[in-house]
């Protein structure tokens, strides 16, 4: 990869419907160049798939939680993975080091439905200990990991 294929992965980060055309016109490029940079970055898996976000409001899933799962791995976690990936509440799903084994982000649109959600994860023969956290307010979400640009010094 080299800086303009990371141009274009940042265009099409922001926006999916960018035309190979308009994608030529900000990377100085013909229009054939930029589609087979395209295609070749989707053969070596570079781009895995275009897809929208919705707004969690507006299609009435206002809520968010963070879910923590300690699990005994001897008692079928297998079932429990199954129950994640079949609902489709369930935005994110990650093995964790430390405290807990898993981090659960799921979306719900009451509280009753996320209640629900937790006790069919709690009823997994696995699942020993959970702690779940609402989310207030989102500050900062990024779907995609772009490669940087250019070398940046970043203080917090």
């Amino acid at each position: 990869m080299d800086h303009i294929d990371n141009e274009i992965l940042h265009i099409l980060a922001e926006n999916s419907n960018a035309t190979s055309a308009q994608i030529a016109g900000q990377v100085n490029l013909s229009v054939p160049a930029v589609n087979k940079r395209i295609s070749r970055m989707k053969k070596e898996g570079i781009i895995q798939s275009y897809t929208i976000l919705t707004n969690r409001k507006l299609i009435q899933k206002p809520i968010i939680a963070l879910i923590f799962l300690v699990v005994k791995y001897e008692s079928g976690v297998s079932s429990l993975l199954q129950c994640v990936q079949e609902d489709e509440d369930v935005l994110e799903c990650h093995a964790t080091t430390g405290e807990y084994d898993f981090f659960i982000k799921v979306c719900a649109d009451s509280i009753e439905s996320l209640e629900d959600k937790l006790l069919r994860f709690k009823k997994q023969k696995c699942v020993v200990k959970s702690h779940t956290m609402l989310s207030l307010m989102e500050h900062k979400f990024q779907p995609t990991v772009l490669p940087d640009m250019e070398e940046k010094n970043h203080e917090c």
